[in-house]
């Protein structure tokens, strides 16, 4: 298990009608990624682990926009 910050915004849509513009969250969260390359396949599977954590918390409006592994 690796640790992860994931950054993401929430697009509820009202950025369009001029309110308040997407604000970013972030969270930090284990993923199991330690045995997979940053390429290729890998890769992919990676970013859709993340991209499954940040809906899972925030919601399926939730984007992510970022992600950084914490090491230590």
């Amino acid at each position: 298990m690796e640790k992860w910050k994931l950054t993401y915004v929430v697009n509820d849509g009202s950025g369009m009608f001029g309110l308040e513009p997407a604000r970013e969250h972030t969270l930090e969260v284990e993923l199991d990624t330690a045995n997979l390359a940053r390429t290729g396949e890998d890769e992919q599977r990676i970013l859709e682990m993340m991209r499954a954590a940040v809906r899972e918390h925030a919601g399926e409006e939730a984007m992510l926009t970022d992600a950084e592994e914490i090491k230590g």
